[in-house]
């Protein structure tokens, strides 16, 4: 995960500074790995302000969504949030499309790139505008991130021991990463879910030098 999030976000800056307002066409995405960053600063952006939180749960109610929703934001230090933050923002993804198509005009631009004091060029929310191919890579991404989510699961039982389920667990992640790793489907992230696997190596053999988790499985 740390992998895409470092490379959504490095992609996500370059794209900003280098983008051409004289271009219509032009977008912060384009089918790239940076949809992760991408969602992330929609949500903080639409979340920052008490007009745009009304708007979107009116686009929402608009949409036929009885019960609003708020896109949970990605923490680094919180297992979980970036896959419920990808699987609320695919849902939503009608209204987001129609939010940022009409941000512009109610709200101004996203944000202002400045350089010394000085303002250097504005963003527009249409830089951010999702394709189909961007919203199928976000669920791709929640796809991936999903199997580890699932997996930490296991381990989140107040009344029962869970140390049991430690190899097996690692077994199972292992066993669907590597089945998408091979996968065409998931050809531009196969550098990540490697760099997954290579983690998960790392500390499987480990399991050598703790006898405990292979005691645990035994009746």
């Amino acid at each position: 995960m740390s992998v895409i999030t470092r490379i959504a976000n490095v992609e996500t800056s370059t794209a900003i500074w280098e983008f051409n307002l004289n271009d219509r066409n032009n977008c912060v995405l384009g089918n790239s790995l940076d949809v992760v960053a991408a969602v992330r600063t929609i949500a903080i952006k639409i979340q920052c302000s008490g007009q745009r939180i009304d708007y979107f749960e009116t686009l929402q109610k608009n949409c036929g969504l009885e019960n609003t929703l708020k896109i949970p934001l990605h923490s680094n230090v919180r297992w979980g949030t970036v896959d419920g933050m990808l699987r609320c923002a695919y849902t939503l993804r009608q209204v987001i499309n129609i939010f940022i198509s009409t941000a512009d005009e109610l709200f101004g631009p996203v944000t202002v790139i400045r350089h010394n004091g000085r303002l250097v060029k504005n963003i527009p929310w249409t830089a951010f505008t999702f394709k189909n191919a961007d919203w199928e890579c976000v669920n791709d991404a929640c796809e991936i991130i999903a199997d580890a989510n699932n997996i930490q699961q296991y381990f989140s039982s107040e009344t029962q021991p869970t140390l049991w389920h430690t190899i097996p667990a690692i077994e199972e992640l292992q066993t669907a990463w590597e089945m998408k790793h091979d996968l065409p489907k998931y050809e531009i992230y196969k550098d990540a879910i490697q760099a997954g696997l290579d983690k998960i190596g790392k500390y499987y053999w480990k399991f050598d030098d703790k006898p405990v988790y292979v005691l645990v499985l035994s009746k």
